[in-house]
This record gives C-alpha cells, structure tokens and sequence, in this order.
C-alpha cells in the first residue's frame, strides 16, 4: 500500500532541539501525524495538538519549541513539544472520531512514558477530541469544568491573553479601561478575548475571520458579534452592519492601542512591520511576528508580549487541574498570576538590557534548558506536580 505523505520535510537542529520525532500513521483510518519533542532535558515533554490539512513538521517543530521557550519562562521542568494531524479540522460525526481513535493509539505509546506528559487543544481540536484519544489510549481525561454553558477550555487561553495586556498596560503606560483592541480573530481564543477585554472596560474596534475583518473605532458590541456568529459563521463580518468591511489583513494596520494577532504563523514579519500603528502587540497565535519583525517593532519603541507567555493560559488551566485545581476561580486565578508574573518580568528585563522582550525571553529559556541538560536530572511524576504547585502559587 502506498500513501502520500506531505510536508514531512525535516526541520534543523540546533543546541536545544528538536530532539525527537514520531511519526505515525493509521492504516485503518488513513491518517497521519507526527509528535515533535524539542528537548528531553527535564525527561518529559508537553503541548498542544494541531489538526488541519496544511500543517508541515518544521511548523509543529516551531510550535514545540515555542512550547520550550513557555514552559522555561513559568519556570516549569518541562520541555516543548507538539502534536499535529494532517486532516481536514472541519470533518464531523464519527469520521472524527476515528481520527482521534486513530490519534489515541499513538498516545499510548508516547504519553506518560517520560516522552509525552499531556497534551491539549489547539487549532482545530477541542477537548471532547482530546477525551476521545485520551480514553483510547487509557487515559482518564476527568470531567471537563463548565462556565457560561461551556468548558472552560473556551475561556482560559483567551482569558490570560487580557492579564497580559492589562499588566503590559501598566507597563507602558497606557489605561486599559476604553483602550481600544484589534483582535485577529474571533473562534475559542477570541471570542474569549473579546469577553474579557470588554467585561474589564477595554474596547474591541476590530475582529477578522476567514471572510474579511471588520473595524468601528467607537468599539464593536461583543453580544451581537456572538449571534452574528452563531447565525452566519465566518460571514458574521459582512453581516454586523455598524462597522466597516475590511480585507482581514488590515486588522494589523489600524491605529489602536493594543494590537493581537491571534491565527496563524508569521503574519507580521519585515514585510509589514512598518505598517504597525499599535501602541502595544501582545501575541495570542503562537509565533505570529517574526524575530525580525520583533526586533523592527522593538527599535520603534513598540513594544511586544511574547506568544509563549501572553497565551499560556490553556497550558495552565491543564497544569492547575492535573495538580488538583478543580474550579474555574482557582484556575483563572492561577493563570492570572502566573501570565500577568511573566508579562512584567520579561518586559522589566526587555527594558534594563535595552533588547527586544522575544529575544531576551528565548535567550534565558535556552540557557534554562542548557542548564538542566547539563545536570541530567529527572523528576519522578511526584516531584514534578510538587514543583509545579510551588511554581504555580497553588
């Protein structure tokens, strides 16, 4: 049998990672992905899975080490990975299932296993698939906390994405309440950030979707934007009447205090970074600006939170409850703690040593991780969840 096999160029190597790659593939199902480990220096591993048909390995290498980069800055033993499938995310009904069936039987043989800690959502997956692969792979994925008639995974990502803006906020000077907000975005992480942005008194002038963006500069009404949605999906933006239609990508040039890119990759890099007229970028898509388009915004006295700390949110919610938080106002008080810690620090230290925030943040998180590799010291599970109780303030 033969299958064709996409995007399975490797990606380079250097003194961190990526250490370890696992391919799989499911004959029954004929589906493919692959688990990336940027670095076995703690022993265990931990991030997110990615489903869509377009994924490659050197991004879901990216991905884990942006996962590296989170879990050193929340001064967590843990290295980065990530999890990608290559399959249509908008599949349904028990062709979706059988992915993460399929999905399932490779967890088995990577979670748990000092390879793979846990895994979480990302784009293109929610938690019922996780629970899905999770129970296949014997794995008991516990009962999901609710909020607002939905799972609390809806609310945490985007949720620490607003404490880092506020933090960054104060930071910088500027008042969060009638701050106005360009949010790329608007599925489980942006809707999450409208929520609380607005509920905190900041403006949303701006949302996208795949159909086009749309901007009011005397703010958005976050209620009708949801039935809009819930009535026309993606083309929620041509039907919202009081705003203006604009091309998706001229969400990042608008003249607003707080811009955040929230989709995919490598959306601002040298090419449009001059273009930016936000105040402040707080990054919720994972690498969504470029290191050159870091530096060109820093140089300008823009300044810009890091992806791996603006949106750790998730990751934390998954961390509190596998230690034994059990309600959302623990978990929302562990996240905002932690992100809002990271955003001042890195930040603070952006300014003391005159570089750009990304750039200072990567260079201590390798030099955690060179450190450690260079001990060889691996926690046992029990050891680990004490460290990150510790760490978590919990």
């Amino acid at each position: 049998m033969s299958i064709k096999v996409t995007n399975l160029i490797l990606p380079e190597r250097d003194e961190i990672g990526p250490e370890r790659i696992y391919y799989w593939y499911d004959a029954d199902v004929k589906v493919q992905g692959v688990t990336v480990v940027d670095t076995t220096a703690y022993g265990y591993g931990a991030g997110g899975t990615r489903m869509l048909p377009d994924i490659s390995v050197v991004e879901i290498a990216g991905l884990a080490r942006a996962m590296t980069y989170k879990w050193a800055s929340l001064d967590l033993p843990i290295g980065g990975a990530k999890n990608g499938i290559w399959a249509d995310n908008r599949i349904s009904g028990k062709a979706r299932e059988a992915i993460f069936e399929a999905y399932g039987r490779h967890l088995k043989n990577v979670i748990g296993g000092r390879i793979l800690l846990s895994t979480g959502t990302d784009i293109g997956t929610f938690e019922e698939d996780l629970n899905i692969a999770f129970k296949t792979a014997g794995i008991n994925p516990g009962e999901p906390i609710m909020l607002d008639g939905k799972s609390l995974e809806f609310h945490t990502t985007g949720y620490g994405v607003v404490m880092s803006a506020e933090e960054a906020c104060r930071f910088v000077g500027i008042d969060f309440k009638g701050a106005s907000i360009a949010c790329e975005g608007f599925g489980k992480v942006g809707e999450a950030v409208a929520r609380y942005a607005t509920k905190d008194g900041a403006k949303i002038v701006a949302v996208s979707t795949t159909a086009g963006a749309i901007y009011n500069k005397n703010g958005l009404d976050f209620d009708k934007l949801l039935k809009l949605r819930e009535q026309f999906g993606s083309n929620m933006v041509k039907e919202y009447k009081n705003a203006k239609l604009i091309a998706a990508e001229e969400l990042y040039y608008l003249p607003v205090d707080i811009l955040i890119p929230g989709a995919r990759p490598n959306v601002i890099t040298s090419a449009n970074v001059n273009k930016i007229q936000a105040k402040l970028v707080v990054e919720a898509a994972n690498i969504p600006v470029t290191d050159d388009a870091e530096e060109a915004l820093f140089k300008r006295g823009i300044y810009s939170v890091p992806d791996f700390i603006a949106n750790s949110g998730g990751i934390l919610q998954g961390l509190i409850q596998m230690v034994g938080g059990d309600t959302a106002q623990v978990i929302f008080d562990g996240v905002k703690r932690s992100v809002q810690k990271g955003t001042r620090e890195v930040l603070e230290a952006s300014k003391a040593n005159n570089v750009n925030p990304s750039k200072w943040a990567k260079q201590r998180a390798k030099e955690k991780v060179l450190e450690a590799r260079a001990q060889r010291k691996v926690l046992s599970s029990l050891e680990l969840r004490k460290v990150i109780k510790t760490q978590l303030g919990l």
